[in-house]
């Protein structure tokens, strides 16, 4: 995905709009990381490592004719130790090259369950969160709407005080409006869309005031 300078525009006016409605601050950061799921990549190559040998032999392309094939074994009289030796090792084989196939491949990331996906997100989330600082802002009353592109997760972190006020579902039409964005391939207009919902949650709790400093940049930010 290609966010252009004039989608950084928008976001960064979306922002800035949100803010003058409240004495809250809104950061927005989007993530296009390709991440790799070890347990997800494993358990699938271990899966595909124990069923496709089986698939196959009950096809009628067993050990014999991997024998014949491999030259490992002679095919004639091939007894039963060697026949369970091969199908063992072909399991083993067809595990690590899957391994290898997956690793390389979106499947690690892409297909990876959403859970898992979710939890990854929600650290990294939390991590930009105090990089920014914006658990620093005067009020505690930041809050981050994070995206991870490849991981079609998106996830909304609450200072303080805003958490105190507002229950996390709260946010929830925030981050699904942000995902329909980048559905659509607009990520900007998700963005907006989120920070809408967003600015109208953090005035309703936390109304503007005089001494209301913009304590972080009105910028989206790639990380």
């Amino acid at each position: 995905m290609v966010i252009t300078p004039a989608d950084e525009a928008r976001v960064a006016a979306a922002i800035a709009a949100a803010e003058a409605t409240t004495s809250g601050e809104i950061v927005c950061t989007l993530s296009v990381e390709r991440h790799r799921y070890v347990e997800w990549v494993l358990a699938l190559a271990a899966g595909l490592g124990f069923a496709l040998p089986l698939v196959v032999a009950m096809l009628g392309f067993g050990p014999e004719r991997w024998a014949a094939m491999l030259g490992i074994w002679r095919a004639d009289g091939l007894s039963d130790i060697r026949a369970v030796e091969l199908f063992a090792l072909m399991q083993v084989l067809v595990a690590l090259l899957a391994t290898l196939a997956l690793w390389w491949s979106p499947l690690a990331q892409r297909f990876a369950p959403l859970s898992m996906r979710r939890e990854r997100v929600h650290e990294i989330a939390l991590k930009q969160f105090l990089a920014r600082g914006i658990h620093l802002t005067k009020g505690r009353t930041g809050v981050l709407i994070h995206v991870s592109v490849e991981d079609h997760v998106a996830e909304v972190i609450a200072d303080a005080e805003v958490y105190a006020k507002v229950d996390p579902e709260a946010w929830a039409e925030a981050t699904a409006a942000l995902l329909d964005g980048l559905k659509r391939n607009d990520a900007a207009g998700g963005f907006e869309a989120a920070i809408d919902r967003v600015g109208a949650v953090l005035a309703a709790h936390f109304p503007p005031c005089p001494d209301n400093p913009d304590e972080i940049p009105n910028r989206l930010l790639i990380v």
